[in-house]
């Protein structure tokens, strides 16, 4: 699906850019705007400062496959033209990127604000890399958090587990079927509990319990 050839970038994004000092969207539009605009930041968070010409194609193209998910159907240009103008307006408006003529172009780049948002919306997807193939093991993540002093960190964390698809074999106990060191550091760090967490493979496991777990990661199309 190439859109990209079918709109006239700047132009669209000018119009798109009114000196209102609030946006013109009702909620619902605004909602309906979130994974555009954050998809549309991962984007921009690879590229630093950039011309609008050169990332515009790839906004294009996402937003293209995003409207077709959600009506059914191959989108029009005047569909996606209208959300690509959207989603650069909300991010503008809402602090995310600054835009700057230049020659015949625009230059995009993250605010300060923006880079904290694309921080948050990568902690808020994380996920575990996965392999070809499972080795047949398995790594278990022991949190023995005292929850007096670290109540809220120690309930976000096991949140935070349950959302990437760890398994809570017990209170304190999690299990996954690959490596989850690397992707792990960013979430201790941000909860501050590292020195209460253990990550360690494991080798066997009681069979009934492996069962279990097999049974359950089946389910998640994680094995």
């Amino acid at each position: 699906m190439r859109y990209e050839k079918q709109i006239k970038i700047r132009a669209l994004i000018n119009s798109a850019l009114p000196k209102e000092k609030k946006p013109k969207l009702t909620p619902e539009q605004i909602e309906k705007l979130k994974n555009a605009a954050e998809i549309t930041l991962a984007i921009l968070g690879g590229l630093g400062i950039v011309a609008l010409t050169l990332v515009a194609p790839n906004v294009i193209y996402a937003v293209g496959k995003i409207l077709e998910t959600e009506i059914g159907r191959k989108p029009t240009r005047k569909d996606i033209q209208n959300r690509v103008a959207r989603t650069f307006y909300y991010l503008k408006q809402h602090d995310l990127i600054k835009l700057k003529p230049t020659a015949g172009d625009l230059k995009i780049y993250l605010t300060k604000f923006g880079r904290s948002k694309l921080r948050d919306i990568g902690f808020e997807n994380l996920t575990i890399d996965k392999p070809r193939r499972w080795n047949k093991k398995w790594w278990q993540v022991a949190a023995d958090i005292p929850t007096k002093e670290h109540k809220n960190d120690a309930d976000e964390f096991r949140d935070k587990l349950k959302d990437m698809g760890f398994y809570p074999l017990q209170r304190t106990l999690w299990f996954y079927p690959f490596d989850p060191r690397k992707e792990l550091e960013s979430v201790l760090r941000r909860y501050d509990i590292g020195r209460f967490v253990t990550v360690m493979e494991v080798n066997r496991l009681d069979k009934s319990d492996e069962k279990i777990m097999k049974k359950y990661f089946r389910s998640q199309k994680i094995i």
